[in-house]
């Protein structure tokens, strides 16, 4: 077993139920390549899609994207039927429940479970998905709004909202 995969045996099957997409307070961090998607896919500039679904979030070292939610926590993307960005959701939605921090343990998958009834049910997932999940999160990761220059000239607009 890889080192990196101390659980050994993993078994998920997303029940489609939108735990993972609202309810509680959260972020959906935005990488580079999820802005350029979903500003495709609205036919919107990149300006234009940060204004109207996201939010600046201060990490403290540097501020971040995160897509806006609902007043009831929901994902901005939430609708009754599912996600409606599906094809072009961020890699942080499409990896889950595959996140490092997640796997890093049993107790930490066992924990999460208490959220996402898909865990512990369905197929046993191979170890490689679970590596390609861990890799297109590291190759994907949250935007600075520093790392585009169109962003940063929004930050008083954000403010203003």
């Amino acid at each position: 077993m890889n080192p990196e995969m101390p659980i050994k045996k993993i078994y998920f099957e997303c029940m489609r139920c939108n735990a993972c997409c609202g309810g509680q307070p959260g972020y959906v961090w935005l990488s580079k390549k999820d802005l350029m998607a979903l500003s495709e896919y609205f036919g919107l500039s990149i300006q234009e899609f940060a204004l109207a679904f996201c939010r600046m979030v201060d990490i403290g070292i540097e501020i971040t994207l995160s897509l806006k939610e609902k007043q009831n926590y929901d994902c901005i993307f939430l609708e009754n039927y599912g996600c409606s960005v599906y094809p072009v959701r961020p890699v942080q939605c499409k990896t889950y429940p595959f996140w490092e921090t997640i796997l890093e343990n049993e107790q930490s998958w066992i924990e999460e479970a208490k959220y996402c009834p898909g865990i512990g049910k369905g197929p046993l997932i191979s170890s490689n998905t679970i590596l390609d999940a861990f890799l297109e999160r590291r190759q994907n990761t949250p935007l600075s709004i520093d790392e585009i220059t169109a962003l940063r000239a929004l930050e008083n607009k954000w403010d203003n909202q």
